[in-house]
């Protein structure tokens, strides 16, 4: 009898939004399919944004999304508060407030214990409650491997959203949650750092996007995104297109979770850490200044990430300080600046802010 501990991360390839298919894959092969057009639709997909968003009313937009993927931690009671944190995140980005989720599971029965599923959807339900969601229903199938996720909705007032469409040059850029997810969750997977070296990018990948904001610090904000398996630039990129500026991004003030610089000083990497560098390379300068593990930083593919926020700049520090009261990792890592026909994304080495 094999009385080792289940470990979910190594019952699958690959784990978390690091599975996630290629953007530059995507958008060619989706790129001549028709765009849906109507007048209540406020967000679809033309700017990558994060949701879609649809005026209910001249008061209130429903805003859906949906996401799942495979464990990238071991521990199930983390995996379903990863994945519901991941889901809800995109509501969040949104500057919305997710209401109602229905779950998305495939699940190997024959091969994984149902406790497995229990302690999945407590960790999920604890996720959720902290989002202010309400689990109602779901779908389950049989699968060889287990996949977890949420369809979420939440509700906004109309001119209340946020998307990639609105950042302004001048704009102070926030991270509202360290990096590193990517290659830590890659080593533990393979046993190249141990448990504890995980524990804090487990603790953030659990911990959701709700920020406590009062109305005039909400409206200070002018554009928002969550950084998943995209990384950084990947997302900064969304960003930068959909508002027809430049992000200026320095690398050295972006925070790390205990353990990432290891790990990338050690070349610990996902194969979504390349197509992330294949999706921004052509758009971004600076990079020839910078050494190999901070450029893995920047397109480091995350799991349950931060919010990217382009911010007034004469309230970013008030925003800075009362994101800070719920993640206190939370930094300034760049600006926004016009763009003028050069590249959408500017690294700068030595700039920590």
């Amino acid at each position: 009898m094999n009385d080792a501990p289940l470990r979910l991360a190594k019952t699958v390839s690959k784990g978390g939004c690091a599975a996630k298919l290629a953007a530059g894959t995507l958008r060619e092969l989706l790129q001549d399919l028709p765009r849906p057009e109507h007048p209540n639709l406020l967000v679809g997909h033309d700017a990558l944004d994060d949701a879609a968003a649809w005026r209910l009313s001249d008061d209130v937009a429903m805003v859906q999304t949906l996401d799942f993927f495979t464990p990238i931690v071991d521990d199930p009671d983390d995996f379903g508060a990863i994945a519901a944190a991941n889901a809800v995140s995109d509501v969040f980005a949104m500057g919305a407030q997710p209401v109602t989720a229905l779950t998305i599971l495939a699940f190997p029965i024959d091969d994984l214990p149902g406790t497995v599923l229990h302690d999945l959807m407590r960790g999920a339900g604890v996720a959720l409650a902290d989002a202010g969601a309400h689990l109602v229903g779901g779908h389950s199938i049989e699968d060889d491997a287990l996949k977890l996720g949420f369809s979420v909705t939440g509700v906004a007032h109309p001119r209340g959203l946020w998307s990639n469409d609105g950042a302004e040059p001048g704009d102070a850029v926030i991270l509202t949650k360290a990096v590193g997810t990517g290659t830590l969750t890659g080593a533990r997977k393979n046993d190249e750092i141990d448990a504890a070296t995980l524990e804090e990018a487990i603790a953030s990948m659990r911990a959701v996007n709700r920020l406590d904001l009062d109305d005039a610090l909400r409206d200070a904000v002018h554009a928002a995104t969550d950084v998943t398996g995209f990384g950084l630039l990947g997302h900064a990129l969304h960003v930068a297109q959909g508002s027809g500026v430049a992000m200026h991004v320095e690398p050295d003030a972006v925070p790390l979770l205990h353990g990432a610089g290891d790990t990338l000083a050690r070349g610990i990497l996902t194969k979504a850490h390349v197509s992330n560098t294949r999706y921004v390379e052509a758009h971004v300068a600076g990079r020839d200044a910078l050494d190999e593990a901070t450029w893995w930083r920047l397109v480091d593919p995350q799991t349950s990430g931060g919010l990217l926020l382009s911010v007034d700049p004469d309230a970013a520090d008030a925003v800075l300080a009362a994101v800070r009261t719920r993640f206190p990792r939370a930094a300034r890592v760049g600006t926004v600046a016009a763009r003028d026909g050069g590249p959408e994304l500017v690294v700068r080495a030595g700039a920590a802010g």
